[in-house]
């Protein structure tokens, strides 16, 4: 994806997500406010507030990320996605010299940004393990958690079919297995 389009998308994630969570968070206010509002249901109100302040931030963060034209090396942005999570999950990354388009490259720092948010959010996992090595027909990645492995229903949500759709746009192949040891992600990327 150019520089351009990404802009282009987070502009309109500005226009669009963004504002429609804003307007959200200030009628949530108004009923907050509302001397008629029982103290039951402003408890409630303080939740879905504190839940829509967190989308806004994260939707704000992603336009930030798009609008970023470096991301910086892989290793960099996920060790910054761990501290931001304030994760004490241990990172292990080994990268052979493979040489990747610029679209293929930013797949892969998309798709490793994603799988990492999972297993934060799921796995339970302490060690992450992420290994780019030279393969025979192009690149393998490999993607490990030593978690509570993956619960079927959340192996077929819309982060796991998002990269799907990333490993697709590449030509590439994923392959998850997963059990009480942890979760594996292979792909195969072709030269």
């Amino acid at each position: 994806m150019t520089q351009p389009e990404r802009i282009k998308i987070a502009q309109e994630l500005h226009d669009g997500i963004a504002q429609d969570l804003v307007a959200l968070s200030y009628s949530l206010d108004l009923l907050l406010a509302d001397a008629d509002t029982p103290a039951s249901t402003r408890v409630e109100l303080r939740n879905l507030i504190f839940s829509v302040s967190s989308m806004i931030e994260r939707v704000r963060k992603e336009m930030f990320n798009l609008r970023t034209s470096d991301a910086g090396t892989l290793e960099s942005s996920l060790r910054a996605l761990l501290a931001e999570s304030k994760s004490s999950i241990e990172l292990r990354l080994t990268e052979e010299d493979c040489t990747f388009t610029e679209n293929v490259s930013e797949q892969i720092l998309a798709i490793s940004r994603e799988l990492l948010r999972n297993s934060i959010k799921h796995s339970g996992a302490s060690v992450i393990e992420i290994t780019i090595e030279k393969s025979e027909n192009g690149s393998t990645y490999t993607f490990r958690d030593n978690g509570k492995g993956i619960d079927p229903l959340i192996a077929s949500g819309f982060g796991t079919r998002g990269i799907q759709e990333r490993c697709l746009s590449i030509e590439s192949e994923l392959i998850v297995a997963s059990d009480n040891l942890g979760t594996n992600y292979f792909i195969s990327i072709p030269a």
